[in-house]
């Protein structure tokens, strides 16, 4: 475990990490050492309502919204420059992965692709990291009604991210653990949050998780998968294929797997 860092104009937290590998990188989740987070700490959101992890689930502070019904996302990138689909679910280099992604693996791609948020959320935790000397950044977002959204692998962000990412402690080499950035930040579905991603090398994709932290997925109901797969994301993850826009989801199911790695935990 890791200690979760406080710096500077974003919020204090007491706790620590487990780690959750996102593309070569470790992804983090808040613990206190009496197994629940800090509420002071916790980012509240326009409705009253927050999310804890306390080490084992997710739970609400205050009595959440509803989500909508049907529940639908923007798209984050155009999908017409990828070129196949990271699944959600499955063990890729080496690590098992509750998110999914993007490759953009076209001839003369350079990963200038605008990234949008895919519903209307607070910003909850942020993150920039080297790999090989490259800066990502990484930024979780959750809608009040318990649903959250990981970004990763976003390059140059918009100004207004760029403004949080300053805040951040300085970049270091596959130290990707994350901050609570300061409550009250609201972002609208389909506003920009980067403008490239990946890597300038040419290693050009985009992570992007989807959790509903209102209940646990189908794969948890086993509980030797669910001893396997400890942490805060991989009982929360979903199969965001289907939440899409009827024709993003038909284009998503029509690409190829990238690397061939079609098996999913939460996909069938």
């Amino acid at each position: 475990m890791r200690a979760f860092r406080a710096v500077a104009g974003l919020l204090p937290i007491v706790g620590l990490l487990l780690g959750c590998g996102s593309g070569g990188s470790n992804a983090s989740n808040p613990i206190s050492p009496s197994g629940s987070i800090d509420q002071a700490a916790m980012p509240t959101s326009p409705f009253g309502a927050s999310w804890e992890f306390n080490g084992q689930t997710w739970r609400a502070i205050g009595t959440p919204p509803a989500c909508p019904f049907p529940l639908t996302f923007i798209t984050p990138i155009n999908l017409a420059r990828v070129t196949s689909v990271l699944y959600p679910g499955n063990i890729r280099s080496g690590d098992y992965r509750p998110h999914g992604g993007f490759r953009l693996d076209g001839p003369g791609e350079t990963g200038a692709i605008s990234v949008v948020a895919p519903m209307a959320s607070t910003v909850y935790r942020a993150a920039r990291y080297l790999v090989n000397g490259e800066v990502q950044h990484m930024f979780d977002f959750i809608n009040a009604c318990g649903i959250l959204h990981r970004l990763d692998h976003l390059r140059d962000l918009s100004p207004r991210f760029q403004q949080i990412a300053a805040s951040l402690p300085p970049a270091a080499e596959v130290d990707s653990r994350t901050t609570l950035v300061a409550p009250g930040q609201t972002v609208s579905a389909g506003e920009t949050i980067a403008t490239s991603v990946g890597f300038l090398s040419g290693n050009v994709f985009v992570d992007w998780g989807v959790y509903d932290l209102r209940t646990q997925n189908e794969s948890s109901a086993n509980p030797s998968w669910l001893a396997q797969h400890p942490g805060e994301f991989a009982a929360y993850a979903i199969c965001w294929f289907d939440n899409l826009s009827p024709g993003d989801s038909a284009r998503v199911r029509s690409l190829p797997p990238s690397g061939g790695q079609g098996a999913s935990d939460y996909c069938f």
